[in-house]
């Protein structure tokens, strides 16, 4: 089905399912040309026993066998959504990272996305990629995008850091035309860097919302408990009003309830 207009078939009109209201802002974001995946991370988006993309409504696989219904919790802001609390709850999607990319969500503390395939090295083609905050937790996150590394260290000098009683919008752009790495944190760009690698590295093409693995032969995948109502990534590297439209849902969606 191809991507079309955000529409759901749950609405006032079908008895014994709640009224859905849906935002300017969410509709912004279903306009956007590139959007790649968007999973419904509400309860009543799981009723038939899997997490469906928003859209286009195709099953968003879970890593392992899970019952997504049984995964909601109640979040900082007071709003309910999805806990990756075990690798089995983590979503699995095919990413195509050829080209330019564009992955944000809200998160509290924690937070992990990336690719899933096994990588000997960080040099390795394709090389893995993705971001994972400190097991402690400290508020600070690593990225790695192959040779292209961010250590946690570097993450501690931003002005924003991420925290356990409120949700951050978090945004991660590759735009491989411009040869530029953006991280983004609540609409305001905490890193960014201009290498000459990001033209050419080459990434494993998939992404999993709630684990990575970093490079290593045998090396486990990186998960954090982490617990988002808002994640979606697009095939392309988001600016201007289509990179405002996408921040402006996040932040709603991180906002308070």
């Amino acid at each position: 089905m191809p991507r079309s207009i955000l529409t759901f078939p749950g609405s006032a009109s079908v008895p014994g399912l709640p009224k859905l209201d849906v935002s300017e802002a969410e509709i912004n974001v279903a306009n956007i040309a590139g959007l790649r995946h968007w999973p419904g991370l509400f309860e009543w988006d799981v009723t038939t026993g899997a997490v469906l993309d928003r859209v286009t409504d195709g099953v968003i696989p879970s890593y392992g066998v899970s019952q997504p219904g049984a995964n909601f919790v109640t979040m900082a802001n007071g709003k309910k959504g999805y806990k990756v609390s075990a690798l089995a709850n983590a979503l699995n999607m095919p990413l195509e990272t050829a080209g330019s990319f564009t992955v944000g969500c809200v998160c509290g503390i924690d937070l992990s996305f990336g690719s899933v395939s096994e990588s000997e090295l960080n040099t390795s083609v394709p090389a893995p990629w993705g971001v994972y905050s400190d097991l402690t937790p400290t508020g600070q996150t690593s990225w790695v995008f192959g040779s292209i590394s961010i250590a946690s260290s570097v993450s501690g000098a931003w002005p924003i850091k991420l925290a356990a009683d409120k949700l951050t919008a978090v945004v991660v752009i590759f735009d491989r035309g411009a040869g530029k790495l953006s991280i983004r944190y609540n609409g305001v760009e905490m890193y960014s860097s201009t290498v000459a690698a990001i033209k050419t590295v080459s990434l494993h093409k998939e992404l999993m919302l709630g684990g990575m693995r970093t490079a290593g032969t045998g090396r486990a995948i990186s998960t954090r408990p982490m617990s988002t109502n808002a994640f979606a990534a697009f095939e392309a590297a988001l600016k201007g009003e289509d990179l405002i439209a996408f921040e402006a849902m996040l932040l709603e969606a991180a906002a308070a309830a």
